[in-house]
């Protein structure tokens, strides 16, 4: 007689779900707008937990992941959205050491995307974005467009 097989991908989530209770978490559908009226936008590799990096339950902030967290025309477009209809007002950048979607230096391509951000006419909102480097040992650092200059 074989053993059963091992439930994988999908059915292996679907049986978390179950066992953890996710099902208990309603959507609100009186809330649309973010309680702190913040997107992220992130690199979409599985090893980053954006929601438990930054101490986040539902509807405390957006959320948008793309290889490499770059800041893209369709992340513009999302974004737009996150302000347009979200209530969003800052912008929070979180890029990644051994990021496989970027060829070179992460900080770099960090602060090339927060320059895209700051130069676009497409959003209401671009006062307040920030850019954050997580690192290997799993520390935040900020890098800031200032700060990059004076080297």
């Amino acid at each position: 007689m074989t053993a059963p097989a091992k439930a994988a991908g999908v059915e292996q989530l679907l049986i978390r779900r179950f066992h953890v209770g996710a099902a208990l978490i309603p959507l609100d559908l009186t809330k649309k707008e973010a309680r702190t009226a913040v997107a992220i936008v992130a690199c979409m590799d599985s090893r980053l937990g954006v929601e438990a990096m930054f101490g986040l339950r539902p509807g405390d902030a957006d959320v948008i992941r793309n290889a490499g967290g770059c800041v893209t025309r369709d992340t513009i477009r999302s974004l737009r959205l996150s302000q347009l209809r979200g209530g969003t007002r800052e912008i929070v950048l979180v890029h990644h050491e051994d990021c496989a979607a970027l060829g070179g230096d992460p900080a770099e391509d960090l602060l090339a995307c927060l320059a895209r951000l700051r130069d676009t006419t497409e959003l209401p909102h671009t006062e307040l974005v920030r850019g954050f480097l997580y690192t290997r040992d799993g520390a935040l650092r900020e890098i800031r467009p200032e700060r990059a200059e004076r080297r």
